[in-house]
């Protein structure tokens, strides 16, 4: 595995630990979670209550909604679906979970169902970026979170309906564990949500009131607890950092099927 960029990351203060057993994937059958450290180990902790507003305005939403995609194909041995959202000219940026062992993604967006290749896939951050050969919309621009902040996940459901719901912000938090196959791993920059998600919702864009993306929703804890887990959008940006813009940008490969 590469080296990882250190530039900006605070300081870890802390430390929590999320059951691995509890922690399990919303874009597919469920993993071994992550064990987290907390970067901001005051603001946010808490906020136990499901925000009842995301307070994106219905313009606002309409827009992030064109841009946000359905991700779906056959897997090693089953359907997979989750969600995507377009960081680039012809790019969508989903869960590396939600396509792992692909051979063929599927992508849905603004009404039209296009083939995608996978151009970049980390099972470290659980991040893939998709490119399709037809024409996208406007691209979502990315910004830092914020403990204690309000946002919007807007996703899609299993069955390829819209789904938009209001997640608060509990903590930034760095993630560190196991990858996707449950196998070592160094960690990721991550947060730590108060949501109610579904399947279906993994690679759903966390929107700010200005319709950025400051995270990539990965995990939900199982049991009943409204607690969900992102990416922070520093993972996404080293992502897309290591695509090589000004070529032509090759088929890398979604990885091997997980472990049932």
């Amino acid at each position: 595995m590469s080296s990882r960029s250190t530039v900006g990351r605070p300081l870890l203060v802390g430390v929590v630990v999320v059951a691995a057993a509890l922690v399990w994937s919303v874009g597919g059958p469920g993993l071994p979670g992550p064990y987290v450290v907390p970067v901001d180990s005051s603001a946010g902790v808490g906020m136990t209550e499901v925000p009842l507003e995301h307070g994106l305005d219905d313009d606002l939403l309409a827009e992030v909604r064109e841009s946000t995609a359905h991700v779906h194909g056959l897997g090693c041995i089953a359907a997979q679906v989750g969600t995507g959202f377009v960081a680039g000219a012809d790019l969508v940026v989903t869960a590396a979970h939600v396509v792992a062992g692909f051979d063929s993604p599927i992508v849905d967006i603004d009404g039209v169902s296009t083939p995608a290749i996978v151009v970049a896939f980390d099972p470290r951050s659980d991040l893939a970026v998709l490119s399709t050969a037809v024409g996208l919309p406007p691209a979502l621009p990315l910004a830092d979170a914020l403990a204690g902040q309000t946002v919007a996940l807007v996703a899609y459901d299993d069955e390829g309906n819209p789904a938009t719901s209001a997640v608060r912000i509990g903590r930034l938090i760095f993630a560190v564990g196991d990858d996707i196959y449950g196998d070592p791993a160094d960690g990721r920059a991550a947060l730590e949500l108060t949501a109610e998600v579904v399947y279906g919702n993994s690679g759903g864009p966390l929107v700010d009131g200005t319709g950025a993306v400051v995270g990539v929703l990965f995990s939900r804890v199982r049991g009943g607890r409204a607690v969900a887990y992102a990416v922070q959008s520093a993972e996404v940006l080293e992502l897309l950092a290591g695509l090589d813009a000004g070529g032509t940008l090759e088929e890398v490969g979604s990885g091997p099927c997980r472990p049932r």
